[in-house]
């Protein structure tokens, strides 16, 4: 699995409860731009039509490509999500409560040459959660950083 883009400011600003992998409809200069690595979904969200059942991805960024016609590349136009029946049922019944939202993890490659993309049902926090969890990302990085100098002191 090759991470093309990933978005790191959902796990700090974000609950996450259940995660789905989708696939993604794309033109062909999305997938070539992608393969570049040239993906942003920092920004994006997710979008639930509840009257046609369709998921999509809003306000992604795939990079133009270089060799392809620019004149009709829209690089921030929706794209469908592919999911079963029952994810978007699970999804729509969990969207439908009050405080969740579904928010892009990453996008990645998969070992069969596939591109998808990793979203998840989010509760938002509050400044105290946030708040507590830079404080336990401290606590840890420095306890990784005593351990790692007492094994130089061991060596």
């Amino acid at each position: 699995m090759k991470v093309i883009a990933e978005n790191r400011q959902a796990r700090f600003n974000y609950f996450l409860h259940d995660t789905f992998e989708a696939g993604l409809s794309l033109q062909g200069w999305e997938v070539k731009s992608a393969r570049a690595g040239h993906v942003t979904i920092t920004e994006s969200f997710i979008h639930l039509e509840f009257a046609s059942g369709k998921i999509w991805l809003k306000n992604a960024y795939f990079a133009p490509y270089q060799n392809g016609v620019v004149a009709e590349q829209d690089t921030r136009r929706n794209r469908q999500l592919l999911l079963h029946k029952s994810e978007i049922a699970k999804i729509a019944k969990a969207i439908n409560v009050k405080g969740n939202t579904c928010v892009p993890l990453k996008v990645y490659w998969t070992n069969n040459g596939l591109l998808k993309i990793s979203i998840a049902i989010a509760t938002g926090k509050n400044v105290v959660d946030k708040k507590q969890t830079i404080k336990e990302r401290d606590l840890a990085r420095e306890a990784a950083r005593v351990i790692a100098s007492l094994k130089n002191i061991e060596d």
